[in-house]
């Protein structure tokens, strides 16, 4: 039976907290209402979850969140013998050559390359699997974060996952045929993905982040320190237009890399692009990156696309206005079988 009950949905960033407060847990339902706050303290977030939802002392929001654990990863691969990967000592292993990830100390979900369904030895593994997950310590913590801030997670999913899931849902409802690149820039490292139409075809890690521009900006501007160059970057006192080429020139190179052996593989051409995560005033990396690259910025539009995923607005509540980010919060709404949960054994608070 689908629960009724008024849900925050939440996507928690290193840059951001976006959320959304619906009528219920799944579709149809109404969304009623979206703020959005800087990441900040447990205090912070709960401040906003409890006027949102209107709780009393000691009431938990029932939430659905994305999480960002910073060594989260997203993979796929072609995996030569799947029969036997129904042998746990055989994937653990295969894991840990190919993406130097330990499977003990993590949470992952397999899923077929090709229907976004889930893939375990009892279904049995296909040659084309996506690998996704996030150290379980890291998810743990992120658990405590949100438990500390009010919030009773129904389901705690990887919010890469929900957004690529979201976009594949856009991509296929709009008909978009060329394939899109996704970027997801965080301040250590970057993930380049490639979908073509729901399916997603390319998906690899680059070394580059946000963090490896403020030494740029600091000799660009002559600024005392990296901390400095670190605090004017992420204000919005600075166009940083004009400096964008030299800023961005690590990350384009690998995107021209992955996008040209991608596009000399398939035969397909990237069409458009589309960031994830980073805040409003770090908007302009969007276009400079497609202008580069010759292509389109994805720019989608929300309501229709909800409408037919049973999701309505409520009035006053102007889903037109909101930039391409909530994307992963509209991600985590729809129903579809291309979104891994990320499930812990770590304790929920009970409302």
């Amino acid at each position: 039976m689908v629960k009724s009950r008024k849900t925050l949905y939440l996507e928690i960033s290193e840059y951001s907290v976006l959320a959304a407060r619906t009528s219920g847990l799944e579709p149809p339902f109404v969304i009623e209402e979206v703020r959005e706050i800087p990441a900040g303290a447990a205090d912070d977030l709960a401040a906003m979850v409890s006027e949102m939802m209107s709780l009393t002392a000691g009431q938990y929001a029932h939430s659905v969140v994305g999480m960002h654990p910073a060594g989260r990863f997203v993979r796929r691969s072609t995996m030569d013998n799947p029969a036997k990967a129904k042998d746990p000592a055989f994937l653990a292993e295969y894991v840990q050559s190919q993406f130097q990830v330990e499977v003990a100390k993590n949470v992952i979900a397999v899923l077929n390359a090709e229907t976004g369904q889930f893939a375990t030895a009892e279904t049995g593994y296909t040659k084309e699997l996506i690998f996704a997950g996030a150290p379980l310590e890291e998810i743990k913590a992120r658990q405590q974060f949100a438990v500390q801030a009010g919030i009773y997670p129904e389901r705690l999913e990887l919010g890469s996952v929900a957004t690529i899931a979201g976009l594949g849902s856009y991509l296929a409802s709009e008909e978009i045929k060329s394939p899109t690149l996704l970027l997801e820039v965080t301040q250590e490292t970057s993930q380049v993905f490639i979908l073509r139409g729901s399916q997603l075809d390319l998906a690899r890690p680059i070394p580059q982040g946000l963090n490896s521009m403020f030494p740029i900006v600091q000799q660009e501007l002559g600024l005392k320190d990296e901390e400095s160059a670190r605090k004017l970057f992420y204000s919005n006192t600075f166009d940083f237009t004009e400096m964008g080429p030299t800023l961005l020139k690590k990350i384009l190179k690998e995107l021209q890399s992955s996008t040209g052996f991608y596009e000399v593989q398939t035969g397909q051409t990237i069409g458009q692009i589309h960031l994830s995560l980073l805040p409003k005033n770090l908007a302009w990396m969007s276009g400079l990156l497609a202008r580069s690259l010759g292509i389109d910025t994805l720019k989608p539009e929300f309501p229709e696309w909800l409408r037919g995923l049973g999701i309505e607005a409520a009035p006053g509540c102007e889903l037109a206005a909101l930039d391409s980010r909530w994307l992963g919060v509209f991600g985590l709404m729809a129903k579809y079988d291309v979104k891994a949960d990320v499930k812990t054994e770590a304790a929920n608070a009970r409302a």
